[in-house]
């Protein structure tokens, strides 16, 4: 008994007289370099005469008009590259999955339909708090697929459509 009250006394005596409080460490504070400015960059026209070659910054001659040739159709000189007209339109991009517009469409109305038939058969006056809340997104998952088809989306318009169906068939259990 004295051995282990020796003992603790020992390791008591030492653990304090070894211990050191230390001041914290202050540290500079961080400098942050300011904003750098926007730099807007002009649309370049690509139709518009270059300034290096003076001939490309005189207009074109008028040609008349033969009346046997489409007005809306401008046959390019030799040597003279044309350009489409420029669309507002981005170009989209296409996948395998809607390299079709009418069969992607097709089978994402189809997924909705499902996912709606199923909705229709569910009491949705018996169902708990939590259940009408998957209801109703379920309602709005289909409503944003709708939407992006309107905007022909797709990749998007079938996520939220599988996404709505998958809802709607936890409900109809």
């Amino acid at each position: 008994m004295r051995r282990l009250a020796l003992f603790a006394l020992l390791t008591l005596g030492t653990a304090c007289a070894t211990a050191q409080a230390t001041a914290p460490v202050v540290l500079a504070p961080l400098e942050v370099p300011p904003v750098p400015a926007r730099v807007i960059v002009p649309e370049i026209d690509e139709a518009a005469p270059s300034m290096e070659d003076p001939a490309a910054a005189r207009p074109p001659a008028a040609r008349p008009a033969d009346p046997s040739k489409p007005a809306d159709k401008v046959e390019p000189k030799p040597g003279e590259t044309v350009t489409p007209p420029r669309t507002d339109e981005p170009p989209r991009v296409r996948t395998p999955q809607t390299a079709n517009d009418e069969q992607a469409d097709r089978q994402v109305r189809g997924v909705m339909a499902r996912a709606q038939a199923t909705l229709n058969n569910v009491d949705y006056q018996s169902l708990s708090a939590a259940a009408r809340q998957q209801y109703d997104t379920a309602k709005r998952f289909i409503a944003q697929a709708n939407n992006a088809l309107t905007i022909r989306n797709y990749v998007f318009a079938r996520n939220l459509a599988d996404k709505a169906d998958t809802l709607a068939r936890q409900l109809g259990k």
